[in-house]
């Protein structure tokens, strides 16, 4: 009888661990930097790279293995880190000690601005280390912004679209295929009027609008797959919104229109990786956005992914690397900061756990009769 009493508690105690587990988060939230900063990429590594508060100004910064570094300026007061790649080598703009912005690559604990350009902004970097971004080309009628790559010490104009007159390059891929926007138009303020473009094979190709100003593609992966956010006219629950717009991720020759986290609500993806998840901000001018994870054809709200105890809401997603860990900023107490997702350390799944302990259980209580073997079936 005692060893009845002992086997019931047992498995009662079993049956309980899938409801304990099953509300298991899956991210755990790490702060990377101290209040006022942004995260803007990571690298497979975990490396993070972004900005944050210093004497007045912002600086860059990298964040690794537990240390932050300020990476410094080009001898101004600010810079911004914006793009790293898997060696570590980081990209970004910073101010001149004579005014005025430029882009810089930074290795080795060493910041040294761009060459080859006039006015060179950098935006993006990959593992081979081709830098892209956008420089000051003037034609015979007008200065005007060109998307460049810049690759052993070679500059490329990538030119506009047929029907542009400008271009602004964001992100490369390992296989060389650039991303960005391109202006569809002669147009200045406030429309700028762009369309996303993808750079392939030394040709590019515009990706359409839906006939708002500010449309963009600001990442792609190895795959091909971009993503960014397309300008609408207006949302019809929020018709005062002044430039909305709404996330997209363009695979296999197609465009997809991602929507919002709720109908009606403006949106942008910052990222994709390569198993295809992608990541990026929801929310109306009026209220906090929230971020989001978007894979196997569902956008989920980054906070559902947390411990709610935790305190946090994150507010935008950045970058995702190929870990699934995300960079992204956050607010806790009033205080908003660049962090990290990582993945909580996965468990035995529930009813595995169950079986396990179930069959310890059953072994007991033969006790002395010893142990059969059991027969093997076949999970499905």
């Amino acid at each position: 009888m005692r060893r009845s009493s002992y086997l019931q508690s047992f498995l009662a105690a079993v049956l309980a661990l899938p409801v304990l587990a099953s509300a298991d988060p899956r991210y755990a939230v790490t702060a990377v930097a101290g209040a006022d900063s942004w995260a803007s990429d990571i690298n497979n590594l975990g490396q993070v790279v972004g900005s944050m508060a210093a004497g007045g100004s912002y600086h860059g910064f990298v964040y690794g293995s537990g240390m932050l570094a300020d990476i410094g300026t080009l001898g101004g007061a600010y810079s911004s880190a914006l793009a790293i790649n898997d060696h570590g080598i980081v990209v970004g703009n910073a101010e001149l000690a004579t005014g005025g912005y430029f882009g810089f690559v930074y290795s080795g604990g060493t910041m040294s601005a761009l060459s080859g350009g006039a006015s060179m902004q950098a935006s993006g970097i990959n593992n081979g280390g081709t830098i892209v971004g956008s420089m000051s080309v003037t034609t015979g009628d007008d200065t005007y912004q060109h998307g460049f790559t810049l690759a052993g010490g070679t500059v490329t104009d990538l030119g506009t679209l047929p029907y542009g007159d400008g271009s602004r390059a964001f992100a490369i891929n390992n296989q060389g295929d650039v991303v960005g926007a391109a202006a569809n138009v002669v147009g200045g303020a406030p429309e700028y009027p762009e369309d996303p473009f993808i750079y392939h094979n030394g040709v590019m190709t515009g990706l359409g609008n839906l006939g708002g100003p500010f449309s963009a593609a600001v990442s792609v992966n190895d795959l091909g797959q971009a993503v960014g956010y397309l300008g609408i006219d207006y949302l019809p629950g929020d018709p005062g919104d002044l430039y909305p717009r709404t996330a997209f991720l363009y695979a296999n020759g197609e465009m997809q229109v991602l929507g919002g986290l709720s109908p009606d609500v403006s949106s942008r993806a910052n990222d994709i990786n390569n198993l295809g998840q992608v990541v990026g901000s929801s929310g109306l001018n009026s209220e906090t956005p929230h971020a989001w994870l978007y894979e196997n054809g569902v956008m989920t709200d980054l906070n559902m992914l947390i411990d709610p105890a935790s305190g946090w809401t994150i507010t935008d997603a950045a970058a995702i690397n190929d870990a699934q860990q995300i960079a992204a900023r956050a607010c806790r107490a009033g205080v908003c900061q660049a962090v990290t997702l990582n993945l909580v350390s996965s468990v035995p799944e529930p009813p595995v756990v169950a079986l396990l302990a179930a069959g310890l259980a059953l072994g007991l209580a033969r006790g002395k009769a010893g142990f059969r073997r059991p027969v093997r079936r076949r999970q499905d």
